[in-house]
């Protein structure tokens, strides 16, 4: 799956070239996409290609045509009138409460969805004050490296993490009280923070938050707070049918039902779907001055142009997503191949944690997980007893040209990551400082982006790299 179609000039214009990549998660995606060598593994980049095997190049894209001439021109920024409405009608099955269409807006992928919520929420009457530059964000850490230049860097907001406790018998469990206390920490007389950011099913964590405790936090925020709430629910199909704490869409709560302008969901198909190429992303939003935003406005008294415009969900994305969602399953008159997928996804991922949370166990490699608990597509590695251990031989330095030097990492932290993705093990992990978590020695492994046999034989190689530091 890796095209190695990229000659650089040298080892130094790789570095440079690597280096000018701000995020490690998209660095290493580039580098094992173009450049590594074919026996190294990337599981790092939260990408899925099980449901693309499985039956999605079958059943849709092989059937797919030459473009029509329509598809080749302009088209609406936010995505066509048809085209929102199938995304509501896939989205009500996913998210067990009606959505409509006209509260759906596509935009080029998750992270453009986050920046428009945030500069629809710095407009005119957003539902309590509009936000301003430098008001925070208040998000569960570890956390999704990307909110960080979604928030920060165009919006001029400020991410402020929620440290998750990462040792005791509430390790790694979020609670309405860590909320309220960062709520208060970062209060101050002049300003407090006005939103919050909750990942459900979480990433790099996989849990489902459940029903009970999303009550609790959302409650209290729109009865205590004026923060908004924006739940990134881009991993909602990814469920283990091991999971008893059943997946719950804030827009099924009872509390969203009381309060739905200041609740905002996001989604796309990268994850579930696997088309994380596409760059596919919808805001879902009841607030008037989110709709005004991303479909545009020609009041005389602020005129303004929809903002996914400079983000569209484009022609080529109407095109392909539009003959996804029209698909049979299994010929005319039959389900639709979304309906399908979306049923049979939890069974190839169930099968492939299985395989692969043996081989973690067979190898030794501990991990944080709870039985019961969901894990969409991700294992949270602990290598903590690890940091500061060296191999009694000297390993090989052929972990590849990426240089690690502006990713802040701790450096017991940065030495394991660069000791196992260096022959002869060549796997790559992504560091749990990346996400900002609390305490260094965490690692994230993606499951999904590679068959469960070959994620198996990775493992295999990375148990033995660990066995071998004393």
């Amino acid at each position: 799956m890796t095209n190695h179609d990229l000659t650089l000039a040298s080892p130094e214009a790789t570095a440079d070239l690597l280096g000018r990549l701000p995020d490690l998660e998209q660095a290493l995606a580039y580098y094992h996409r173009h450049l590594a060598p074919r026996t190294a593994i990337d599981l790092s980049v939260a990408e899925n290609i099980l449901v693309f095997e499985h039956s999605m190049q079958k059943e849709v894209f092989d059937d797919i045509e030459l473009i029509p001439e329509t598809y080749i021109k302009y088209s609406a920024s936010a995505g066509t009138p048809k085209l929102r409405q199938q995304v509501a009608d896939l989205l009500t099955l996913a998210l067990g409460a009606t959505v409509e269409g006209n509260d759906v807006f596509g935009v080029a992928g998750v992270s453009s969805a986050l920046e428009c919520l945030a500069f629809a929420l710095k407009g005119r009457d957003p539902v309590g004050p509009p936000l301003k530059d430098g008001d925070e964000v208040l998000l569960p850490a570890p956390y999704w490296q990307g909110f960080n230049w979604s928030f920060e860097e165009r919006p001029k907001l400020k991410c402020v993490p929620v440290n998750l406790p990462t040792t005791g018998p509430d390790r790694y469990r979020l609670t309405l009280a860590l909320i309220k206390q960062a709520y208060r920490d970062q209060a101050t007389a002049d300003r407090s923070p006005r939103l919050l950011v909750l990942t459900n099913p979480h990433n790099p964590l996989g849990v489902n938050y459940s029903r009970a405790l999303l009550e609790d936090i959302y409650t209290w925020v729109l009865n205590e707070t004026d923060m908004h709430i924006i739940s990134d629910e881009i991993y909602c199909h990814s469920q283990l049918d091991s999971s008893t704490t059943k997946f719950t869409s804030a827009l099924a709560l009872d509390a969203y039902r009381k309060q739905p302008d200041r609740i905002h969901v996001v989604w796309g198909f990268a994850k579930d779907f696997g088309l994380s190429g596409f760059r596919t992303g919808f805001v879902v939003s009841r607030n008037t001055a989110v709709r005004r935003a991303m479909l545009g406005s020609d009041d005389p008294s602020e005129a303004t142009h929809p903002l996914p415009w400079f983000t569209p969900f484009d022609s080529l994305k109407t095109f392909v997503i539009g003959e996804l969602l029209s698909a049979p399953a299994d010929g005319p008159g039959s389900e639709l191949y979304t309906t399908y997928a979306m049923r049979e996804y939890p069974k190839l991922l169930s099968a492939s944690f299985r395989t692969v949370r043996a081989a973690l166990d067979t190898a030794g490699i501990e991990y944080v997980h709870h039985e019961g608990d969901n894990a969409a597509q991700f294992f949270w590695l602990d290598l903590t007893k690890y940091l500061g251990k060296r191999p009694d031989h000297s390993h090989e330095d052929g972990a590849g040209p990426l240089s690690l030097g502006t990713y802040g990492l701790d450096r017991d932290e940065e030495w394991l990551f660069d000791y196992l993705r260096a022959k002869p093990t060549e796997v790559s992990l992504l560091p749990g400082g990346v996400m900002h978590n609390p305490a260094p020695g965490y690692f994230r492994l993606c499951y999904t982006t590679r068959q469960p046999e070959e994620v198996r034989a990775a493992v295999q190689r990375v148990g033995k790299a660990l066995g071998q530091l004393k």
